[in-house]
Formats: C-alpha cells, sequence, structure tokens
C-alpha cells in the first residue's frame, strides 16, 4: 500500500511537522477492501523555537562576557604593561636628549622588573663609557695627567680670572734632559715607566689649584695661578728640579735623571694662551743651552734668537741636496819625525749671503734634530770619494778621521749603514777613523763595546774625541776596542802659560796611561811651538792645531800633499814652514 509522507511547519511557523498518511485496508476472502485512511503527523512542539531562543541569548551573554572581559583584560595591561612601558619610553626619550640620566625605578620582580634592570645597567655602561671616553679626550692615558687641549682651556680660564683680578701666572715648559738616551738603551716600556714616575713625582709637589700636563714626549706643562712674584715661579722650578733629579731604580739600573725649565709670566711675556706657552718653550731651550738641569725666564731677546735657529735649520735642511756643504781636512803630524799621520774631516757650510758658516752655529742645532743623522752619513761618504780621488790623482793614501754623532751608534744597522758607505765608495776601512766624544761611549758602555768591535772586526779604527773632558771609568776604557784617544784641547792650552802646570800634569798622565794602555794619542789645538816641544817630549804620537795647520779646503790640501810628496822629511820647524801660515781664530 502506498504511504505518503510530508515535512513542513506548522501555520505558525513555531514547529516542525512531518507527516504521513497510511490507507486502512480490510483482507477478506473476496480481496483487500480500503475501508479508511490513518493520518499521523509527528512535530517537535516548542522545543525548537526555545532551542533557539536560548541559542540567542547564549550568544548575547558570550558575546558580553567577552566584551566584559577584554575591557578588563585592557584595563590590566595598561596598568600592569602600558604604564611602565609609557614611563620607558619617555625615560629613553628623556635620556638621549641630557647628559644626566635618571634609572627607572621598579620594585616588581617580573620580567618587566628584569626588562627595566637590564635598562638600568644599560644606562650605568652607557655613563661609564662617556666617563671614560671623557677622561680620554682630556688625559693622558700613560700618566693620567691633563692633556694638552684641557691644560690650554684651563689656562685659558686661569688668564681670563687673572685679567679681571689683575693676578699673575706662571707658565713652567719642562723638559727631561736626555731622556732618548735612556729610552734608546733601556727600551720604550722603561721609558713609559721613567715618564710616569716623573710625572708622579712634579704632581707631588704642586699645590691642588695648579695644572701639571703632559705636553707630549718628554714634556711637561705646569701653570701657576695666583704668581706674587717671579721668585715664587723660581722656587716651584727648583723644587721640580729636585724632585725629578732624585735616584729612580729602572732595569736594575739606578738613574739620577735632570729637567731643564722654561718660565713665562702673564701679563709681561704674553697675554694669551699660545703666546704664553711658546715663549716658556723658548726659555726652556735657554735653559738647556746653560748646561741643563736648570731653568730661566722668558725674555724679549730670545725671540730673535728662536727666528735665528728656525730660520737656520730650514736653511741647513736645504743645504745638502743644495751642494752647500763641504769638508775641510786639518793634517795631524808624527812628533818623531814631523810626517802626515792623516787629516781630520771638519763639516763646514758655505751658506750663500752668509760666507762660510762656523760648524758652532749649526752643528748643535742640528744634534738636537733629526738633521744630525743626514749630515753625518753625508760626512762619512764625502770623506771615502775624497780619499778615492786622492788615491787616483796619485797622492797616496791619506788616513781621515770623520766625527760621528752618537746618533749613528743606537743599533746594529746603523754600524751596517758605517760599513755599507765605505764598502761603496770602494775605500778600504782602515783609511777611516771613526772618532766618538768620551760622553758618547760612556752613556752605555756595553752598547758601545759591541757596536764598536763590528766596525774594528772590518778594519776601521776607533778614536775617542776630547778626552778628559768627561768622566771616563777606566776599566770600561780598557774594554772599548779603541786605537787612538784625542786629548781635549782645554789641557793643552793650558801648557806654557804663565805658572800654571795643572793642565800640563794632566796631559802627561794621559799620555802615561794611553802608552800603558797601548793606544795612540793625538794632541788636539796645538797653537804654540811651546806646545808643540812640549807634546814631542812627551812622546805624544800625534799632534794637531793651528800652530801646524788650520784646517784646508780640498784644494789647500792637495796642495800640501803635492809639496810633502816632492820634500824629503826634516826637522820639525821645517814641517812647520812647510805648511800654510797658521791663521788662528
Amino acid at each position: 500500500m502506498p504511504v505518503s509522507i510530508r515535512q513542513g511547519t506548522s501555520p505558525d511557523g513555531r514547529r516542525r511537522e512531518l507527516r504521513r498518511d497510511l490507507p486502512l485496508v480490510h483482507h477478506g476472502v473476496g480481496g483487500d477492501v480500503t475501508v479508511g485512511r490513518l493520518e499521523v503527523v509527528f512535530h517537535d512542539g516548542l522545543v525548537q523555537a526555545d532551542l533557539r531562543d536560548m541559542r540567542v541569548g547564549g550568544l548575547a551573554l558570550l558575546a558580553v562576557s567577552f566584551l566584559l572581559l577584554g575591557g578588563a583584560t585592557l584595563l590590566a595591561v595598561r596598568h600592569v604593561v602600558a604604564r611602565p612601558l609609557g614611563r620607558l619610553r619617555e625615560s629613553l626619550l628623556r635620556n638621549a636628549s641630557v647628559e644626566a640620566r635618571d634609572p627607572l625605578v621598579w620594585r616588581g620582580r617580573d620580567e618587566l622588573g628584569e626588562v627595566v634592570g637590564a635598562y638600568n645597567q644599560l644606562l650605568a655602561e652607557i655613563d661609564q663609557r662617556a666617563r671614560d671616553m671623557q677622561q680620554m679626550a682630556s688625559h693622558d692615558s700613560l700618566t693620567g695627567l691633563p692633556n694638552r687641549q684641557l691644560l690650554e682651556d684651563r689656562l685659558g680660564h686661569a688668564i681670563a680670572v687673572a685679567e679681571r683680578q689683575g693676578r699673575m701666572i706662571a707658565v713652567l715648559f719642562a723638559d727631561i734632559d736626555n731622556f732618548k738616551v735612556v729610552n734608546d738603551s733601556l727600551g720604550h716600556k722603561q721609558g713609559d715607566r721613567l715618564l710616569a714616575i716623573t710625572a708622579e713625582r712634579m704632581t707631588a709637589v704642586m699645590r691642588g689649584m695648579d695644572t701639571i700636563a703632559r705636553w707630549g714626549g718628554d714634556e711637561f706643562v705646569v701653570v701657576i695661578e695666583n704668581v706674587a712674584s717671579p721668585g715664587e715661579a723660581s722656587n716651584v722650578a727648583e723644587k721640580l728640579i729636585e724632585a725629578v733629579g732624585g735616584p729612580i731604580a729602572l732595569h736594575s739600573s739606578l738613574l739620577r735623571l735632570g729637567v731643564s725649565i722654561g718660565i713665562s709670566l702673564y701679563p709681561q711675556d704674553g697675554r694669551d694662551v699660545t703666546t704664553l706657552i711658546k715663549n716658556a718653550d723658548m726659555a726652556l731651550f735657554e735653559a738647556k743651552g746653560r748646561g741643563r738641569n736648570t731653568f730661566h725666564f722668558f725674555d724679549q731677546a730670545m725671540n730673535a734668537r728662536a727666528l735665528k735657529r728656525l730660520d737656520t735649520e730650514v736653511a741647513l735642511r736645504q743645504a745638502i741636496p743644495l751642494g752647500q756643504l763641504e769638508l775641510h781636512y786639518q793634517p795631524k803630524l808624527r812628533t818623531r819625525d814631523g810626517g802626515l799621520a792623516g787629516a781630520e774631516a771638519l763639516l763646514r757650510w758655505r751658506r750663500p749671503g752668509q760666507g762660510l758658516v762656523p760648524p758652532g752655529e749649526f752643528i748643535p742645532q742640528a744634534e738636537e734634530s733629526d738633521l744630525i743623522v743626514a749630515v753625518g752619513e753625508w760626512v762619512l761618504r764625502a770623506a771615502c770619494a775624497q780619499i778615492r780621488a786622492w788615491q787616483a790623482a796619485g797622492l797616496g793614501d791619506v788616513p781621515v778621521a770623520v766625527n760621528l754623532s752618537p746618533r749613528h751608534f743606537q743599533n746594529e744597522r746603523d754600524v751596517d749603514l758605517i760599513v755599507e758607505v765605505v764598502a761603496a765608495a770602494g775605500v778600504s776601512p782602515s783609511l777611516i777613523e771613526i772618532e766618538l766624544t768620551e760622553s758618547t761611549l760612556m752613556r752605555d758602555p756595553e752598547q758601545a763595546a759591541a757596536l764598536l768591535r763590528r766596525l774594528r772586526d772590518r778594519g776601521f779604527a776607533i778614536a775617542v774625541d776630547d778626552f778628559g773632558s768627561g768622566y771616563s771609568n777606566l776599566s770600561y776604557l780598557r774594554r772599548l776596542p779603541i786605537r787612538t784617544l784625542k786629548i781635549d784641547r782645554a789641557f793643552v792650552a793650558d801648557i806654557g802659560v804663565g805658572d800654571e802646570e795643572d793642565g800640563a800634569e794632566i796631559v802627561r798622565a794621559i799620555i802615561a796611561m794611553a802608552r800603558a794602555l797601548g793606544l795612540d794619542i793625538v794632541a788636539e789645538g796645538v797653537e804654540t811651538e811651546a806646545q808643540w816641544r812640549f807634546l814631542a817630549a812627551c812622546d805624544c804620537t800625534m799632534v794637531q792645531g793651528y800652530y801646524l795647520s788650520r784646517p784646508l779646503p780640498v784644494a789647500e790640501f792637495e796642495q800640501m800633499l803635492r809639496a810633502r810628496a816632492a820634500a824629503s822629511p826634516g826637522p820639525v820647524p821645517r814641517v812647520a814652514a812647510a805648511l800654510p801660515a797658521a791663521v788662528p781664530g
């Protein structure tokens, strides 16, 4: 039987219905007879509407709950996170724009507290780095003293105060004497330690209100404010000299240093920073020229001398490339027969417009700069070239003594350069005698002995110049590989002068000592016949001086060589007469 099924909603739309129509059939003998129909209606009643209403209400309630929870969360975040982060942001902006930086305060131990702690630590590191950079920018890293920039700032401020109050300021420019010798012999590390010790000693004798700064190298500048008189500045200078001069133990050596000081005063010596420091520096140069380890006040005459020194240095730097230097040769004679034993090469500067400049006017200045190295090398090359020229002219082998600076004996490379120059010229080292002053050898006898042995082993002769003018250690003198001693002219000058016999006795003692050590002896500065005869009687090996001959230009020295080659050796008077007339001065 067919069954009809229908779905739909009730007329009010609140229910869903399911209808089923079933026919009623009577099954009889004669067949099935439909007697009616049965309609069954299934529906959900009021459940659907209630569920819908409940669902809508639940969703509304859930939305309201979410809104309330989100608002509460936002308020909590604002209170717990946003506000501290806002303070952190304001602190960052403020600390980035000002020098003073304030740390954040956060008492919680949560994650935000860790952030604030890290931020405060970063601030502390930044402040420390800033202080370190400021210290490095204004102070010397080795001594801890103010550097040049800070010194100039403080001196400028002191000048402004002194100008308003009508007070005096003293500027002291100090330089450690012979610091380079210590630095080269003991090494830069010990040199740095020496500078630090010197800075400590100088600071210890200064007032707290005064400024002491490291100007550079081994130079220091002291600014003394409220100076009552120049005498007060000189008292401070004496205290500094005394403090620095105490014994210093360095590298198993006990050293005593000197310090030279130049002083300028405000307002009489300058009214600005640059002028005061410049004038104090000029006064320092004057102090060094007066024997070192002393002080000197600036005076206006120093300006002219400083300008002259500057002009001389500039011109001297051009003298070599312009061919203005030349060598003169002073003969050295043997006392036993008057024969020519050799010559000493003496440097001369033929400066355009000034003629022949005396060596005393430019050699000391060259010694104070790097010029002396180039000048010494030029002298050695020129002497070697002249020896070759005399050999080529048939005038024989003439030994030549060459004076070299201590700068040429600082290390093995310097000695090797001497050997290379002579070898390149094709000259036998036996014809070159290297003259060094007594003070040069005694600065570091061990090093001097090692370097001079290298020269001796290659055939060079070594002579000690101006012997007796320093403080030789005779035990070291015996160990040095020297061949000749040259008696200082000051002792020779005393021979035969009035009733003074000290000079003559010293000369006798030096000659006797040299003979005992197996050394040749040369007396320089012989200017009278009495001195000549005295030295000959004492068996002095060789002599040189204006009595025998002044230093001669190359042409005149060659003329003398040719004249002596043509003449027979004779007694001393004939030897003296055969030479050009002496021209003392």
